[in-house]
């Protein structure tokens, strides 16, 4: 009985360990961000900044409203209704140490005079041939464990997520502060 247990010990002790997922953050720095394009006339942009090794970022601005993307540009612009700006920090989740997530805070300002949200919006990392796409969104002010929430969800729906085909979701509670994403209502 101590034998078979013992042996049982020892060959789980050689398998294989799945990783565990594990967070990197970096910071954009717009101000050494390459400019794509800006137009005068309305105040847009197109930036292409530096993420994780050599996967960029992609930051969009029009109308005070900002769209992001990691490893590619995608054609939709993913913002929310009332004006907004992204945070500096991204965190990156990474998968055997490939980045397949990231996870990005809006700050949404209020359009009704009410308090101004703050969502955590995540990404599905994309490649030149596969753009990627949000994949959700945690209101970071109704959760109390938003950030937790935010990483659970990237690693469990990212890796199956298809951009194009499946649709992102708010994930948690949502308050009135923290509504209002245009890839989820359209």
């Amino acid at each position: 009985m101590v034998c078979t247990a013992l042996f049982a010990l020892l060959l789980a002790s050689l398998a294989p360990k799945a990783e565990a997922a594990e967070s990197v953050y970096t910071k954009i720095d717009f101000d050494t961000c390459e400019t794509l394009s800006l137009a005068e006339e309305d105040g847009s942009v197109s930036l292409r900044c530096a993420g994780y090794r050599d996967i960029p970022i992609f930051y969009n601005e029009g109308d005070l409203r900002a769209d992001i993307d990691f490893g590619a540009p995608n054609e939709e612009f993913a913002t929310f209704g009332g004006f907004n700006s992204v945070g500096q920090t991204v965190e990156w989740r990474l998968d055997g140490g490939r980045p397949i997530a990231a996870i990005i805070r809006f700050f949404v300002q209020s359009a009704d005079g009410g308090s101004d949200g703050q969502v955590l919006s995540v990404h599905k990392v994309g490649q030149p041939k596969a753009p990627g796409c949000v994949v959700a969104y945690v209101d970071a002010r109704a959760n109390r464990n938003a950030n937790k929430l935010a990483r659970d969800v990237a690693d469990a729906r990212v890796p199956g997520f298809a951009c194009g085909r499946d649709r992102p979701a708010y994930v948690g509670k949502v308050g009135p502060s923290g509504q209002g994403a245009t890839a989820v209502e359209r």
